[in-house]
């Protein structure tokens, strides 16, 4: 964990002395749920995330953030059930996002809290075919 706050002191330590407003509060969901009626089985999962944006400089833009995550399933789902916080901190430009994140995910199967360190990349970027042919 001194790492992360580490890592987070130096980024602030490179924006300089000045003090600027923070660029935004930015935050994302997304989840799914589904019933299965072969199996008789309900299953959700997903994603709830709240962060700060501190600073932008050519187009990048500094963030870090706090999530919860959670996977459930009806039937059998000792082994998938999971939930848990995660802490993080990433660099944004358009739809691309470069980054880290400490997650502790708590297990139905073992009732342990299994502590997991990510590097990332990720994306997303959506459309309306109608409006790009206008």
């Amino acid at each position: 964990m001194k790492k992360w706050l580490g890592l987070l002191v130096c980024c602030a330590a490179l924006q300089g002395g000045a003090a600027y407003a923070i660029e935004g509060l930015t935050g994302s969901t997304w989840g799914t749920a589904i019933y299965n009626f072969g199996h008789e089985d309900f299953q959700t999962l997903g994603n709830l995330s709240q962060g700060i944006d501190w600073f932008e400089r050519r187009g990048y833009r500094f963030t870090t953030y706090a999530a919860l995550r959670w996977r459930y399933q009806s039937n059998e789902g000792r082994f998938f059930n999971a939930l848990g916080p995660a802490v993080g901190a990433a660099i944004k430009r358009g739809p691309f996002r470069l980054g880290t994140e400490y997650y502790w995910e708590r297990t139905q199967a073992d009732a342990n809290v299994n502590d997991r360190a990510l590097v990332f990349v990720d994306w997303y970027y959506d459309w309306d075919l109608l409006k790009l042919f206008k």
